[in-house]
């Protein structure tokens, strides 16, 4: 018995300690949040399955070369035999007829044959074709990777704007504190008579004042956290342990590297390589037209018994095609196949410079965010000496409620502005290298 119901407590055991490990928050950072956008987007998914859907047609291009072998039947039962009569000469009529009956084809008729094509001349249309199909496989496959570029940076931007938003309620809950232990000094400093009613009023409506900047901030918090959820595909049920801070970027960015390296590395200036790459075939496709199509046809009756006397038992041979005049159709397709292929090119100029100017914006940012961080720093230790001298002062009796209202609130904003600073680094520093096609390896590491 004892050993039934320790045998119970085991089992029971294991059941607790599986769901317990079912309940373990999924642990976010830097890295964690790069790796689970790529592979829980819904944005990424979409572009993934895009580039699957065009390697299937590339696939589907690339079978056209090789002709079909077709496997065809069909019956048919006539309303009777099908004859020819053939008149017989006057002197024959009496031992043949007036005519001789000559089968064509059976009531039940039946073709059972395998039928065979292959092009053997297309003028390059299904080559061009297939180096079409290719280009466009190739352009999807970029496409879904700057895709995952983009939600990797939208991810990481959503996360380090939790950890902004975290810390921006740490500070207001200790400037919250701060304040309310201003008021106690203030009431104590009233009721000892160092202190004017007006300091009292003055440090209350101060403390309502931060309460509901307190309320702001903890709302936007929760907001930064949906953000979060939606950009990674996370149900709201689902428990999060989110983990690291805000931190300054010491490494140092080259302007013109970044710039080239983007230029060469960036997988949408790919995708765009490939689009041109594919219109120039396009163009050529449309231009086989002008030459003959020759396809090599074979036909074999399976069935032989049941065929026509002029159905042939098999037959080989060639099929030749050349459209003469078509009222301008092919030189209007060829145009508007031109004219694609210069709009891809313009295209791709474009967005290369457009991907220069990304970077550059990044890069600038990246600087900018480097001197705030700077100037906020020394803000906050100008404000911390003025709260320290400004409290001093009040609880001496010299001071007014006013200066360490003021004292606090600079504070609590150089110490914002630190916070905000260093978002802005780490997001511009990710930015650059969006475009350079790695933020996800540096979404790994760079980190603290």
């Amino acid at each position: 018995m004892r050993s039934a119901r320790a045998g119970w407590a085991w089992v029971l055991l294991a059941l607790a300690s599986v769901g317990a490990a079912a309940q373990q928050p999924l642990e976010l950072n830097m890295a964690s949040v790069a790796n689970l956008a790529r592979t829980r987007s819904w944005t990424a998914k979409q572009a993934h399955q895009n580039a699957a859907a065009a390697d299937a047609v590339r696939r589907q291009t690339e079978s056209l070369r090789w002709g079909q072998v077709n496997f065809d039947t069909q019956y048919l039962r006539f309303d009777g035999p099908i004859e020819t009569a053939s008149p017989v000469p006057v002197a024959f009529q009496a031992l043949l007829g007036k005519s001789l009956i000559t089968p064509v084809a059976p009531i039940d008729n039946l073709h059972v044959a395998f039928q065979a094509g292959v092009p053997l001349f297309t003028g390059g249309k299904i080559t061009s074709a297939i180096h079409e199909a290719k280009a466009g496989a190739k352009a999807a496959a970029s496409v879904a990777s700057d895709t995952d570029d983009d939600v990797v940076l939208e991810a990481e931007r959503n996360y380090l704007s939790v950890l902004l938003t975290r810390q921006v309620v740490e500070l207001n809950t200790q400037a919250l504190r701060s304040y309310k232990g201003h008021l106690d000094h203030a009431q104590s400093a009233f009721r000892q008579g160092i202190a004017a009613k007006y300091d009292v009023i003055r440090a209350e409506a101060a403390v309502a004042e931060q309460e509901k900047r307190l309320t702001e901030a903890t709302n936007q918090a929760a907001l930064a956290e949906a953000a979060l959820r939606t950009s990674l595909a996370l149900e709201d049920a689902e428990a999060i342990n989110i983990d690291g801070k805000l931190f300054a970027i010491d490494e140092q960015v080259d302007l013109e590297q970044s710039m080239a390296k983007a230029v060469e590395a960036s997988p949408i200036l790919k995708a765009l390589q490939q689009k041109v790459a594919a219109s120039r075939s396009a163009v050529r496709v449309e231009q086989a037209d002008y030459l003959p199509q020759v396809t090599g046809i074979a036909n074999k009756e399976m069935v032989d018994n049941k065929l026509a006397e002029t159905d042939p038992r098999w037959a080989i041979g060639a099929q030749a095609k050349l459209n003469l005049f078509d009222g301008g159709e092919r030189r209007a397709r060829v145009s508007v196949a031109r004219a694609h292929l210069q709009a891809a090119e313009s295209e791709y100029r474009g967005a290369e410079d457009k991907i220069r100017l990304a970077v550059r914006s990044s890069y600038l940012d990246l600087q900018s965010t480097r001197e705030q961080l700077v100037s906020a720093q020394k803000a906050e230790q100008l404000a911390t000496e003025s709260l320290r001298l400004a409290t001093k002062r009040f609880e001496v009796g010299t001071g007014v409620s006013l200066e360490v209202l003021d004292a606090n609130v600079s504070l609590t904003a150089s110490q914002v502005g630190i916070q905000q600073a260093l978002y802005g680094m780490d997001l511009a520093y990710l930015g650059v290298h969006r475009y350079q096609g790695d933020i996800f390896e540096v979404s790994a590491r760079i980190q603290k």
